[in-house]
């Protein structure tokens, strides 16, 4: 075997890869905005929806140009085993080790063409489908075997993610709704801001600096009284509105017992998290993941997966 089909199947968006296996390498990709939730609207009723999703998959295959190529497996990691996915499989409980053997998955066949799906992450009150994937894909990489032993990694997302690891296992994590929350307030609120938009980083440190004295609330609504006051130019209200979110989530890190911080940021975040950590966190060792290497950690997560027996 010397290719798989890497699939990243979320909530908003379907991403296909066609890898080479020995250097990792990206041969072909495809992505679309069939995530499972748009599907599961469309095909609600559980008979016959992994059929649907089924041939969703094999439009994929073919646009990557493989379609007579069932040799080739495919690893499927994200929302796809939840109850509104393809298979609803049970999550793996925590500690587990950072190389995947504790998940679950399940094999099956699909046109001829192995399928690994795979499952997520529980901890007492939380869950993930498909970090767990991007964070194996990042700490495989020899270079970074240390920070297993005393880290927490930040993922930024819609619903983002801290991860804590010791020697070597994931022993707990919590979920921010910073992402979701933000689309939400600078769209469908008091706190909606005008369409011209221009990140100020000024306004971004006061909006994290505002976490330090009051509550969440209190801080969002400063977004609109310091705007209405003259304080804040109205195109740098995001800014401001961003500044209080991430920095809500951001003063949730605790010290020396976070251990290093792995920050693993899309670009659309790396600049954000880095201010935000630097004005709240001043003291802490801060390991920044690159954005290239972030764009291939589910690619290399997956291939470790369908390594396992």
């Amino acid at each position: 075997m010397t290719q798989f089909i890497s699939c990243d199947w979320g909530t908003s968006r379907l991403r296909l890869r066609l890898i080479e296996l020995t250097q990792r390498r990206i041969l072909a990709e495809h992505a679309t905005d069939e995530g499972i939730q748009h599907l599961a609207q469309i095909h609600p009723a559980q008979h016959g929806r992994r059929e649907f999703l089924a041939a969703v998959l094999e439009r994929g295959i073919a646009a990557l140009g493989v379609v007579g190529q069932p040799d080739i497996p495919v690893v499927i990691s994200g929302m796809a085993s939840s109850t509104l996915g393809w298979q609803a499989l049970p999550y793996a409980s925590l500690p587990a080790p950072v190389d995947g053997s504790t998940l679950q998955f399940v094999d099956f066949v699909q046109a001829g063409r192995r399928v690994r799906l795979v499952s997520g992450l529980r901890a007492a009150s939380d869950v993930m489908r498909g970090e767990e994937t991007e964070l194996i894909g990042l700490l495989a990489d020899p270079a970074r075997h240390h920070l297993r032993e005393n880290c927490t990694v930040v993922l930024p997302g819609s619903h983002s993610k801290h991860v804590r690891l010791r020697a070597g296992m994931i022993v707990e994590f919590a979920t921010y709704l910073t992402g979701e929350l933000y689309g939400l307030l600078s769209q469908n609120s008091t706190l909606a801001t005008p369409d011209e938009v221009i990140f100020d980083e000024a306004a971004f440190v006061a909006g994290v600096r505002t976490t330090r004295s009051l509550s969440m609330s209190a801080a969002l609504f400063q977004t609109r009284a310091r705007t209405l006051l003259g304080h804040v130019a109205a195109e740098h209200s995001r800014a401001f509105l961003s500044g209080v979110l991430i920095g809500a989530e951001v003063a949730t890190l605790n010290g020396a017992s976070a251990g290093q911080i792995v920050l693993a940021a899309a670009d659309s975040f790396a600049r954000q998290y880095a201010l935000a950590l630097g004005e709240l966190s001043p003291d802490a060792v801060v390991v920044q993941i690159s954005p290239a290497d972030l764009a291939t950690a589910i690619v290399m997560g997956q291939a470790t997966i369908l390594s396992l027996p």
